[in-house]
């Protein structure tokens, strides 16, 4: 690819800095493709493990928030960690999964975080709960495996990938 060429281009005054930008700014949507694969792969494989009942023994909440880098608005949610245990071919499993609920621009009182806490502990604390557990090492789980969440994230990289490689000049001359 000329634009990645690492000698000095007279003409352009392209140089060594500019080569490592152009590098740089490849990093991000190789990053959101590689780990889009690498979760698809594990979910994938996750899907084909045995299932096994669960119950949820316990949950933690807290709100955290994420930020627009350029009207730096927050927008809140209520991250809760739900604990489980059961039982897969005499074996004892247990772990955690986090879910989360948006709750708006503000920050939310406790008894908003606890609301939202009792909504989830109640959408989970139901009959027919599973998870797919590893056969070859039990301490391997997971709950409510996916294939949309890593395709979102490949096509993502993609898509920023095209974006990037398409507009490298606008990005590199302004």
């Amino acid at each position: 690819m000329k634009w990645l060429k690492a000698k000095p281009d007279t003409e352009t005054g392209d140089g060594c800095m500019t080569m490592l930008t152009r590098m740089f700014l490849l990093l991000f949507p190789t990053l959101f493709i590689g780990l889009g694969i690498h979760l698809f792969l594990k979910n994938r494989e996750a899907l084909s493990w045995p299932t096994t009942p669960i119950i949820i023994t316990g949950s933690e909440a807290r709100s955290t928030y994420s930020e627009d880098s350029e009207t730096k608005k927050r927008t809140y949610s209520v991250e809760v960690k739900l604990y489980f245990s059961g039982h897969f071919e005499g074996h004892s499993i247990s772990g955690f999964f986090i879910r989360s609920a948006e709750v708006g621009d503000d920050e939310p009182p406790p008894a908003i975080i606890e609301q939202k806490q009792r909504e989830l502990l109640t959408q989970y604390q139901r009959d027919g709960l599973v998870a797919h557990v590893n056969p070859a090492d039990t301490t391997q789980t997971m709950v409510e495996p996916s294939l949309i969440g890593p395709i979102i994230m490949m096509v993502f990289g993609l898509l920023l990938l095209v974006f990037i490689v398409r507009q490298q000049k606008q990005f590199l001359t302004d």
